[in-house]
């Protein structure tokens, strides 16, 4: 019995031992549970703020970068003024004389037919005058008429 004894009274130890070990481990777990982390959120919430303060102060630097720039590309000019003057004054000289060389051309046509009917008339005046000084070749060509 002597043996028994021990070994129960071993048992009772072990159990005894396991028992304490689960309450500690019990109460550890109820501890860990009711235990809260908490962060300390202020140096976050500084860069936080540093951030924000950067990307405003990025944000106006574009926004005056493109005012700036819209305001030289509203004040941008491809070519200077005198070039442009040039040009223009240029193509009315051109248009001008274009238009001038057409009403001569379009008058020189004119002038072409005046001075043939000119010539018919001054021709049959000449010929009507010759052979009325003339009147025997008047004759030989009212002839010569008829045959032809």
């Amino acid at each position: 019995m002597n043996k028994l004894e021990t070994i129960t009274q071993l048992l009772v130890n072990e159990l005894t031992d396991f028992d304490k070990n689960v309450q500690q481990l019990s109460d550890q777990m109820e501890r860990a549970e009711s235990l809260r982390i908490k962060f300390d959120l202020s140096p976050i919430k500084g860069l936080i703020s540093q951030l924000e303060e950067l990307g405003r102060h990025e944000t106006e630097r574009r926004e005056q970068y493109l005012d700036r720039l819209e305001r030289n590309l509203e004040q941008a000019k491809i070519y200077p003024k005198w070039a442009v003057i040039t040009f223009m004054v240029t193509w009315t000289f051109a248009l001008g004389a274009i238009f001038y060389i057409y009403l001569q051309a379009s008058n020189l046509e004119q002038n072409k037919r005046d001075a043939y009917q000119l010539g018919i008339q001054e021709n049959q005046q000449f010929l009507i005058k010759f052979f009325d000084d003339n009147p025997k070749i008047r004759k030989e060509y009212e002839k010569w008429m008829k045959n032809n």
